[in-house]
């Protein structure tokens, strides 16, 4: 049984409370006590994730279009893409840095492997299979390529600042408007599954962001939810895990560098049976609103 220290209310209230109001104080105050370990744990789960997504924008980013496919056929567009991200990948150099690229114009396809490479100051390290379509919509000429969209399968990379970096895997389905007035999107598949030091967790998400030129991240809308998979016996928080449930987090403006927390974005979360969380990004420590208008600062991992 975990024994919580909000429960040494008993010692104080033993003398002065009539023994059904001392058994219903203990009550409510070991529930607050697991409340608490509950909602710090749902709070980094979710901390964490928004940081990986926001390493993975950074990827995403090299599988970006450019305006002048709007004037090019789908094929010329198809080929253009291709040629794009191939150079972009070819670019990620780092002493030790080892890679393997098969791209195929015609087919709009990569193929990359990636070992101790780097973009910034992340490191990557996995490999991918993806293949490009080109959206069109109607313009002078008929047709022209108005989006490029990348599926990322066999997605298989990890992608941090240090040893324990976040592992990312499953389908991604990128989208960047050839126009550069709109931002870059992505959606992950089903099969999406995010790996770090709190456990493993399927992951379904949606964002949209963009890019500074100093290479940070900002403006990123993200939904995400996020299941435990690895849960076991043997873990020190597993029965808390009923009370944590499903998390469904809700980001917005979030900003962030690599390597670095997230300086502003406003959060909310819902986990269990409908209990929300909220923050505003500002640092790695913040103040967390949590149900019944309590509160509680927490301090964030969210450099990795």
């Amino acid at each position: 049984m975990r024994w919580n220290g909000a429960c040494s209310i008993i010692g104080v209230v033993r003398a002065t409370l009539h023994p059904v109001l001392l058994g219903l104080a203990v009550l409510a105050a070991c529930d607050r006590g697991l409340d608490d370990e509950v909602e710090e744990i749902v709070a980094n789960r979710s901390a964490q994730a928004v940081s990986a997504k926001t390493n993975l924008t950074l990827l995403a980013e090299k599988f970006a279009g450019e305006p002048e496919l709007a004037g090019m056929t789908v094929d010329e567009a198809r080929a253009r893409a291709v040629e794009l991200v191939e150079n972009e990948l070819r670019q990620l150099a780092f002493v030790g840095c080892e890679r393997e690229l098969v791209a195929d114009p015609m087919l709009g396809t990569i193929d990359a492997a990636v070992v101790d490479c780097r973009i910034g100051v992340l490191r990557i390290d996995g490999q991918m299979h993806a293949q490009v379509e080109i959206e069109t919509a109607s313009c002078d000429t008929g047709a022209c390529p108005s989006a490029v969209v990348w599926t990322l399968e066999e997605f298989d990379l990890e992608i941090g600042t240090g040893d324990a970096r976040p592992h990312l895997s499953g389908t991604v389905v990128l989208r960047d408007p050839v126009d550069a007035a709109l931002p870059m999107s992505w959606e992950t598949g089903d099969d999406f599954v995010l790996d770090n030091r709190l456990g493993s967790f399927a992951t379904r998400s949606t964002a949209s962001w963009r890019i500074t030129e100093d290479r940070c991240v900002e403006n990123m809308q993200l939904e995400a939810r996020l299941d435990r998979l690895d849960a076991t016996q043997d873990d020190p928080d597993a029965d808390l895990e009923p009370q944590v449930g499903q998390i469904v987090v809700s980001a917005q403006d979030v900003a962030r560098c690599p390597g670095k927390c997230a300086t502003s974005g406003e959060v909310r979360l819902a986990f269990g049976r409908g209990r929300v969380l909220e923050w505003d990004f500002a640092g790695q420590i913040v103040d967390v609103l949590a149900p019944g208008g309590h509160t509680f600062t927490t301090t964030l991992v969210c450099n990795e």
